[in-house]
Parts: structure tokens; sequence; C-alpha cells
């Protein structure tokens, strides 16, 4: 069912305070994400939400990825802290979420319909989406999908292709003793997706007034790092990083508070499993060995690394920092988030 549902009475005393406390009371909507109901929202939800504890409204950008989907599912599991909504590029990656419970939303058909009844004086609510399809350079889909938003995560990334001619190709120079870099290619550069698409998205968040933008870049973004001879930047001659870091700093530029999150190399291994690392400016990709630690971390981890950076704010707000993790059995597996933050050092 829809996340928050299993809830019903959560935090109902709290509501009623809040409906007579707000200056607008019929604004006070995210109902949905405390006691099941679903309605429209307006100016006056942020600060209502505040005033009775109800989950925070998340917007995940990236959801339909292999780390945003993590992320996305992550963050419907903590139903008590918040309701989140995911936004994604095509419709295959929509029913990916939708099979995790997550609405679509009624078809138009069906709203016209509920408006028909609700005309001669019927019940009829509109069945609000969870998931959305759009594009992150279009300021009006992004602002479907974050109205009313306290947080928005970004899990935007441009994604490298692999021609199957470049695997045959360079498996069969390996075979002759030949080192060969396969070519890859981008059908949406890293220029559309991390630089213009991502600012687009800082863009809405701030004018939809947005409290919190957590962005998940990558490690390698610091200058001594960020270089023409970064494997990264060569791959599809994309200079992925390079627009990286020019979104990262076009946050910390533009007034909302953020958290920046640099992982290492991403795998699909099992999460909760090991000790997360944390440092910055890219210390990590030099001494990983002397801390014990690898240059990756597991997809799963970084979910939860930024569900907990939603929960712990205050130790993260304007920071920018990277994570990477110890190998199973080595070290503690990390558990108390709010100590791992403040072991960064200060700003």
């Amino acid at each position: 069912g829809a996340q928050g549902h299993t809830n019903t009475m959560r935090g109902f005393g709290g509501l009623l305070l809040a409906l007579s406390l707000a200056e607008h009371a019929a604004a006070f909507a995210p109902l949905h994400a405390c006691i099941g109901l679903r309605g429209h929202r307006a100016v006056g939800a942020q600060s209502a939400r505040m005033l009775v504890g109800v989950p925070k409204e998340v917007l995940v950008t990236g959801a339909g990825g292999r780390t945003g989907f993590l992320a996305f599912t992550k963050l419907r599991e903590m139903e008590k802290d918040f309701y989140v909504k995911g936004f994604v590029h095509d419709k295959s990656s929509a029913v990916k979420l939708e099979r995790t419970g997550a609405s679509l939303g009624d078809s138009a058909a069906i709203m016209a319909a509920n408006a028909k009844l609700r005309k001669i004086g019927m019940p009829a609510e509109d069945d609000e989406p969870e998931v959305f399809i759009g594009d992150i350079r279009k300021a009006e889909d992004l602002r479907k999908a974050m109205e009313n938003c306290d947080a928005l995560v970004i899990l935007t990334s441009g994604v490298p292709k692999l021609r199957k001619r470049e695997i045959f190709k360079t498996v069969l120079c390996k075979l002759i003793g030949r080192q060969r870099m396969p070519k890859f290619y981008y059908n949406d550069t890293p220029e559309e997706i991390d630089w213009i698409g991502c600012k687009q998205q800082i863009d809405v968040a701030k004018e939809l007034g947005v409290e919190h933008i957590v962005l998940v870049s990558s490690m390698g973004v610091s200058e001594r790092k960020n270089n023409d001879d970064n494997m990264l930047n060569k791959i599809g001659n994309g200079n992925i990083l390079v627009w990286k870091a020019k979104a990262e700093a076009y946050l910390m530029g533009v007034g909302v508070p953020y958290t920046i999150i640099h992982p290492g190399g991403l795998s699909n291994k099992p999460g909760g499993e090991r000790e997360i690392v944390v440092g910055v400016n890219d210390d990590l990709l030099d001494n990983f060995a002397e801390l014990g630690a690898s240059r990756s971390i597991p997809r799963a981890d970084v979910a939860e690394v930024v569900a907990q950076a939603l929960l712990n704010k205050d130790l993260v707000i304007n920071r920018s920092f990277d994570i990477v993790s110890k190998e199973v059995g080595q070290g503690m597996v990390t558990k108390d988030w709010a100590a791992l933050f403040k072991k960064l050092p200060a700003p």
C-alpha cells in the first residue's frame, strides 16, 4: 500500500494543533503521510509539518538509476521520517518504482471522472502521484514533482555507454597481449546532465523554498585530482568531473542549505555490512590504505548515507565530504551515523 498508511493515527493530536495554528488550515495537507489521506497542499505545508513532526517530504531525482533506486526505496522504508517521491526520465523507470508500491497517480480519464463526481457533490479524491516522469533540464517538469518538498536528493548523472563491438575489440587486444582502452559515448552528455540539469534542479528548489539539497557527486572533483589525465574525464570525452565540480560550486553559492556527498567507486555489494570511512578533498584517494579502507563503497551504503544526511541535517549542513568503506570483517560496521559525521574535520 501507499507509504505512511500503516501509521494511520500517528500524530493526530498534533495535527489538530497544527490545523488550529496554521493561517490557512486547508493548506496543511501532507496528511497522506501521517493519517493515510491525500489531497492538495499549499504554502503552509512545510511550516505545519515542522509543528507536528510529520515526515519530511523528499524528492529523489535519478530514482530509476542503480544508486537512485536504492536511495528511493531506503527512504520509502523510513516512512516515519520521510514521505518520498521519485523523478525519472522514462516510463520503464517509472514502472520500476511503481513495483515498490509507489503511485503513478490517476490517469487523465479517471481524474476527469472524479472531477465530474465532485461537481455533483460526490466524494472523489484523485490519487496523488509519487512518481514523476520528466526532463531535469525543464523547470516545468521539476516544479510539478518538487512542489511542497522539504528536501531534494540529486542522484542524476551522465551515464557512459559502451558499444558491443568495443567489448569485442578490447577482449581481442587482451588475448594478443595489447592494452586497449574501450571507447565510450553518452546519449546525454555530462554537460547536459551534470551541469545544466543539476543547475536547473537547484534553481527550482530555491524557487520553491526547498530547505535542504543533498547532492550525490563523485570523488575526484577536487582541483588537484580533476584534470585532463583523470580517467573519468577521459571516458567518452565527457569531462564528467569538470561539470560535476561546476555544479557543486554553483550549489555552494546559491544560498540553499546543502550537503554534498562524494562516494568512491560504486559496487553492487550488499549494504550495512561495512565500516564507512569519511574524508574531505579527495584525501581518501591517497590515504585509504593507511586507514584500512578500500577506494570503493556499495551503492546500498551510499543510499544509507543519503538517508542519514537528511536525518542528521545539523551535522552535515553546508558540508562536502567523501565516503568509502572497509572490507567486510574489517573494523566495526557503521551504525552510529551522528558519530561518523562528527569525525569530519571542521569546515
